[in-house]
C-alpha cells in the first residue's frame, strides 16, 4: 500500500489522527521539523544543513536526508520516491517543496485496513 505527501498542499493537524490520516500527518511532522529541535528526542527530524546549498548541489543530498530520516522517524514506511514541485510557491527563487511516496512495511499493513 502506497502513500504520497505532498508538503505543497496545506492540511491541518488533526489531534488522535488516526489510519492513513495519522501517517500523512506523522510524515508531514518529520519532514517539517528540525533534527534536534525535540527536547525528548534529537534525533526526530531532518537535519537543515543542506538548506543554503547551490540548488544543484543540494537536491540529490536533500532526497537522501528525506529518505534516511523518514525511515529513521517513522519506521512503519520505505520511501519509494522523493520529488520535488515545480509549481509551488517560491520554486523559481529555489525553494525546494519535497513530494514523498512511501510504501508501508508489510509488518504494519493491517494497521491500516
Amino acid at each position: 500500500m502506497e502513500l504520497t505527501v505532498d508538503m505543497g498542499v496545506p492540511t491541518s493537524v488533526e489531534i488522535g489522527a488516526t489510519g492513513l490520516r495519522g501517517l500523512a500527518q506523522e510524515i508531514r511532522t518529520a519532514l517539517a521539523t528540525r533534527k534536534g529541535s525535540v527536547a525528548l528526542d534529537r534525533d526526530f527530524g531532518l537535519s537543515w544543513e543542506l538548506i543554503d546549498l547551490p540548488l544543484p548541489e543540494s537536491r540529490p543530498l536533500l532526497v537522501a536526508e528525506i529518505g534516511r530520516g523518514l525511515e529513521r522517524c517513522v519506521p512503519r514506511i520505505k520511501v519509494k520516491s522523493v520529488t520535488f514541485r515545480t509549481d509551488a510557491p517560491g520554486a523559481s527563487d529555489g525553494r525546494l517543496t519535497p513530494v514523498v511516496t512511501v510504501e508501508i512495511r508489510k509488518e504494519y499493513l493491517n494497521d491500516f485496513r
